[in-house]
């Protein structure tokens, strides 16, 4: 990989992260790389310039946050096919490369070319614009209101009835979010290097229901039942879709975009996994 451009992703919450962003740039330019950044970002360094909104024309994007950030990053990311390095200013930071501690020496790792790229299964709405509707994580099929009445829904894959569930709802995830919302409402661990769907039940209100994995060639379809309230399903926490009861439902499906990491260090992924779920006490 070339790199002679750059983009740089920042979450303004993460205020704590000005520092490593500004170390981060003044890096790519003593290097002769140039850095697009957000507005927002170039005025909290003080950087004068009209900020960057899209990086189409990068060959590479670092996020500078939690997973949520890279989560986010992926809008610009993906449909480009660009490569993402995260620089974790989180707490779990499963997707995330780089501690900040490590920034110089792993950005110089980078640029001598001691990296690979790792690719993830992504999932998409069927029948949807797949740059909107489309998740790494998880897709949640869930109640759209506070209300705290149950939501049943009836799974199908393929066609073939796997499940009537009522409760909060359901989690379709790829094996990349089996450690997310999944791993909290029940669902296995899943290495990252598989591709399947994992069905979890969301707090079911019977002790039959238990989480399902499938193989990603499969279609799998979510229907609310009965005649209450609307339902929605939520894209990695990011893009919500309206559901109806007695509609069609929706149809998820894997994508054929794939999302694209950037890897610096050969890690054993359980170790990785121990320790963070060690740190995910509060």
């Amino acid at each position: 990989m070339d790199i002679r451009k750059v983009g740089v992703l920042w979450n303004s919450t993460k205020r704590a992260g000005l520092e490593t962003a500004r170390e981060l740039i003044e890096l790519m330019h003593a290097h002769g790389i140039e850095v697009r950044a957000q507005r927002g970002l170039m005025e909290a360094l003080g950087i004068s310039g009209e900020g960057a909104s899209e990086f189409s024309d990068c060959q590479l994007i670092f996020a500078l946050g939690g997973d949520g950030t890279l989560l986010s990053a992926l809008d610009f990311a993906m449909p480009a096919d660009i490569p993402l390095l995260g620089i974790n200013l989180g707490r779990m930071g499963f997707l995330a490369e780089i501690e900040p501690s490590y920034l110089k020496q792993d950005v110089e790792a980078l640029l001598a070319g001691a990296y690979r790229v790792e690719s993830r299964m992504t999932m998409r709405a069927e029948g949807l614009d797949e740059e909107r509707f489309f998740a790494l994580n998880e897709i949640v099929i869930s109640r759209s209101n506070t209300s705290v009445r149950m939501i049943s829904v009836e799974i199908e894959a393929d066609g073939a009835l796997i499940d009537r569930i009522s409760g909060d709802g359901v989690i379709v995830a790829s094996a990349t979010g089996s450690t997310a919302y999944s791993l909290s409402a029940g669902g296995p661990i899943v290495s990252p290097g598989l591709e399947c769907f994992v069905l979890t039940p969301i707090c079911p209100h019977t002790m039959n229901a238990r989480p399902v994995v499938l193989k990603s060639d499969a279609r799998v379809t979510v229907r609310l039942l009965g005649e209450g309230e609307a339902g929605q399903a939520v894209f990695d926490g990011k893009r919500a879709l309206n559901l109806y009861p007695g509609k069609s439902g929706i149809t998820i499906v894997k994508s054929q975009r794939q999302a694209r990491f950037v890897r610096l260090h050969e890690r054993n992924y359980f170790s990785l996994l121990r320790g963070k779920l060690s740190e995910w006490t509060h």
